[in-house]
């Protein structure tokens, strides 16, 4: 084998990259986050360009960015316009850092009780506000009055919970999925300010067993535990709610769906809805 051959073989393959984009690290009290970014080119509109934060980057960031410039193709149809798009990730490759996420989404702990650390939440919200808005301002022309935040499943009570009790801070909220009985009670037991629009999805088999999970060995522990959670019903009654307080709101429930799968349709349905003109 010649040398140019065995360093082909050797050396590893340069990473794939999403055009346009730009990662920046943030140091906070709490710990530090990436700072996933994707600026639209060209003039924005009058007012900037609305800014789509979205949490958990490292799992999210391409699916949303992959919904608004697919939608920004046809916004004739789909009333998708051009957007900031901002993901908040940890550090490393993981899509999902489990004791830094139950930490910053949580207030209190589960109602179902949990041994890792809860209760960042009004720390990690400051973080957003404080740290993160402010460095898109500097970076582009953005529009303080179309904030939209999307979080799914903890991240949606995260979502819901901002919501229920400091919804100025955005001013459009897309929830997928959300772990809403983490603690219900707190979601409903928040003052929303009427006005602001929220987008709320889940997909069939959160509640129920899909065709191949009922063959399957756990499928009555697995029955036991939806029911108990009852993701269907909590998301459609918990949007009910915020819509008598107010906030224009949407509901989905997509079938065939699981919690996995529904992500791509529900921020793309909730897109649609936050930023049609």
């Amino acid at each position: 084998m010649s040398m140019a051959a065995r360093r082909s073989v050797a050396e590893a393959p340069p990473p794939v990259t999403l055009p346009g984009t730009e990662s920046h690290v943030l140091r906070t009290p709490g710990g530090e986050y990436r700072l996933f970014l994707a600026i639209p080119q060209g003039e924005p509109p009058p007012s900037g360009f609305p800014v789509l934060t979205v949490l958990e980057g490292n799992a999210y960031f391409a699916t949303v960015l992959d919904a608004q410039r697919h939608g920004a193709q046809r916004r004739a149809a789909t009333g998708i316009g051009q957007a900031v798009v901002a993901g908040i990730a940890y550090p490393g490759e993981a899509r999902h850092d489990q004791p830094r996420r139950t930490l910053d989404f949580t207030a209190c702990p589960s109602v179902e009780g949990q041994t890792l650390p809860t209760g960042g939440r009004d720390a990690f919200l400051r973080v957003l506000l404080h740290q993160v808005r402010p460095f898109i301002a500097s970076r582009c022309a953005m529009d303080p009055a179309r904030q939209v935040l999307i979080g799914h499943s903890l991240a949606g009570f995260f979502t819901l919970d901002v919501l229920a009790h400091d919804s100025g801070a955005f001013s459009d909220y897309i929830a997928v999925s959300p772990s809403i009985w983490w603690n219900e009670a707190r979601l409903r037991a928040g003052s929303p300010q009427p006005g602001k629009r929220l987008a709320v999805s889940v997909g069939e088999w959160e509640q129920s067993l899909s065709p191949q999970e009922r063959a399957g060995p756990l499928a009555q522990s697995t029955a036991e535990r939806r029911a108990r959670r009852a993701m269907v019903d909590r998301a459609r009654e918990m949007t009910a709610h915020f819509a008598a307080a107010g906030v224009e709101s949407r509901f989905w429930c997509f079938p065939d769906e699981n919690h996995a799968s529904v992500v791509p349709l529900g921020i793309s349905r909730g897109l649609r809805f936050v930023l049609g003109e």
